[in-house]
């Protein structure tokens, strides 16, 4: 739940805001005189205030905020945090860098699986089968620095020089992703 309201903050301010005028609005006006409940007139009074509307609140402490531009900019805004890359982790990845390893093996790991298929319908030329093998090659050794690096994590062993060789071994599998991909 909260990493839904951290996707979409403004619909959240906007339903806050929302439920707390109605709740305000709801509020039993205080009698005329309120000798007895100096409390909740004054109560009454902060809230009325604090839920004003936001023109009010904000609109004389704002130079040169004008209410066709506002409305012309209130559009963008909302489409602003549509637009932000949301990225999932997978359930049992370790961290972020764990889990963007994982993708990169899940498609390396297609890629082979597709040129394997492809070479048993028609034979794949010999260019393309060296790719093919530098490519298995350096699917073992990133999968290996992976699994290596996760296991230090899970230990509390420092990382950092496993993280480094997973990285390198991540930028050489996705080259000769690309070089295949180049030479079929």
């Amino acid at each position: 739940m909260f990493e839904f309201l951290m996707q979409h903050q403004f619909w959240a301010a906007v339903a806050f805001y929302w439920m707390f005028s109605a709740a305000v609005s709801a509020m039993p006006e205080p009698e005329p005189d309120a000798k007895g409940r100096p409390g909740y007139l004054w109560l009454y009074r902060f809230l009325h205030t604090t839920a004003g509307n936001i023109t009010t609140v904000f609109g004389s402490r704002i130079p040169g905020l004008k209410t066709p531009p506002f409305l012309l900019l209130v559009p963008l805004l909302l489409l602003t945090p549509a637009c932000a890359a949301h990225y999932t982790i997978h359930p049992g990845a370790l961290n972020t860098a764990d889990s963007a390893a994982y993708d990169t093996l899940l498609i390396a790991e297609s890629v082979i699986n597709q040129a394997r298929v492809e070479n048993q319908t028609r034979p794949l030329p010999t260019p393309s089968k060296d790719a093919l093998n530098v490519l298995v090659q350096s699917y073992n050794v990133a999968r290996e620095s992976w699994l290596t690096y996760r296991g230090a994590i899970a230990t509390q062993v420092p990382s950092d020089a496993y993280f480094a060789q997973l990285n390198k071994n991540l930028v050489d599998l996705t080259n000769a992703i690309r070089d295949l991909k180049k030479r079929r």
